[in-house]
C-alpha cells in the first residue's frame, strides 16, 4: 500500500527533487494524493527536508528519523549484492 513513508523511500533512495505530479508519476497515483504525502514530509519531525520555493515547490527528502540511506540500499550493502526482484516484490512499491 502506498503511504508516506513508502515515498519517503523512494525519493531517499533517488536524491531527486520532486513535484507532487512527479511523485505521483513515481507510483501511478494522483498529484492530489502525492501533494499530502509530501505535505506530511514536509511537516513532520522524522522527515528532513529541503524544498524550493513556490509557485513550483519539489521537495528533496535528505533523512527518515536521521537516516541518509534508504532501507533497501542498506540491505543490499549488507547483503554485499542485489536482492533478487522476487525477494523485492513489486518494483512499484520498492
Amino acid at each position: 500500500m502506498m503511504n508516506t513513508q513508502t515515498a519517503a523511500e523512494k525519493m531517499l533512495e533517488t536524491g531527486l527533487f520532486y513535484s507532487a505530479l512527479e511523485l505521483g508519476r513515481e507510483f501511478n497515483e494522483g498529484a492530489t494524493r502525492a501533494t499530502g504525502w509530501l505535505s506530511n514530509m514536509r511537516t513532520c519531525e522524522k522527515y528532513t527536508v529541503i524544498e524550493t520555493e513556490l509557485p513550483n515547490r519539489k521537495v528533496k527528502l535528505v533523512s527518515i528519523n536521521g537516516r541518509t540511506t534508504a532501507l533497501n540500499q542498506l540491505q543490499n550493502q549488507a547483503l554485499l549484492f542485489k536482492r533478487p526482484s522476487l525477494l523485492i516484490g513489486s518494483s512499484s512499491h520498492v
